[in-house]
């Protein structure tokens, strides 16, 4: 499903599926961040928690802790994350149609380095399939965030497969 990241800043859409994966992908960002589905329906909303609540919301929607919901769907997050965008919904359809008419890798990269660091209002830098290009913050933490996130991930993988593969323990 599309989201759009509700923010302090510019306008950000990022896939995510299933809904939770959203809403974690929020509550990891901070509770500056929250999201919603183009037609507005307020059941896949993530609000914002400037005010506190993020805890009890998750857990009367999904019937766990945020704690549990990351365990369980890490990967799922990590993908929202990784998929941010800057713009709006039609930014994004926009965006998509581009990438996938692009099918050169070195100029699908050149692209999404210039997308990202379009007009956006903050600016920091980050390296994407090896280049440094300047991007917004936001999308930039979130991307960060994403690769730290899988690699995490990896990590875990490659360790059970080793101990599994001594006879140490099952993958």
């Amino acid at each position: 499903m599309l989201y759009e990241m509700i923010n302090p800043s510019d306008p950000y859409a990022f896939e995510a599926e299933p809904h939770e994966a959203a809403a974690l992908a929020m509550l990891l960002l901070g509770p500056a961040y929250g999201a919603e589905t183009e037609n507005g329906d307020d059941k896949p909303r993530v609000p914002v928690f400037l005010f506190g609540g993020a805890e009890a919301w998750y857990a009367a929607k999904f019937g766990r802790t945020a704690q549990e919901g990351i365990e369980a769907l890490e990967a799922e997050a990590a993908a929202a994350l990784g998929s941010v965008v800057l713009g709006g919904f039609a930014d994004r359809r926009r965006h998509d149609a581009a990438v996938s008419a692009i099918g050169d890798p070195a100029k699908r990269q050149a692209f999404e380095g210039e997308w990202q660091g379009g007009a956006a209002s903050m600016h920091s830098s980050i390296v994407c399939n090896g280049a440094d290009f300047a991007v917004n913050g936001i999308a930039g933490r979130c991307h960060s965030l994403a690769r730290r996130m899988k690699d995490d991930i990896k990590g875990r993988r490659e360790a059970m497969a080793a101990r599994a593969s001594s006879g140490g323990g099952k993958p």
